[in-house]
């Protein structure tokens, strides 16, 4: 038996969250980052970034 739409819609986002936040933190971050540290947390967001992607790809869409 699959799981209603809405329930995982609801453990989608639960899952997505913290994943999330830590963007929103990074980015923060980065925009607060003087000229030294700039460049350490743009790489640090690119390589979450990237994480994801990856991760999403090897997924496959889950709508499918």
């Amino acid at each position: 038996m699959n799981p209603s739409p809405k329930q995982s819609g609801q453990k989608l986002l639960r899952q997505e969250l913290p994943w999330l936040v830590a963007e929103v933190v990074l980015l923060l971050v980065l925009l607060n980052a003087n000229a030294p540290e700039l460049w350490f947390w743009l790489v640090v967001l690119l390589v979450v970034l990237a994480y994801r992607i990856e991760r999403f790809l090897a997924n496959g869409d889950p709508h499918s």
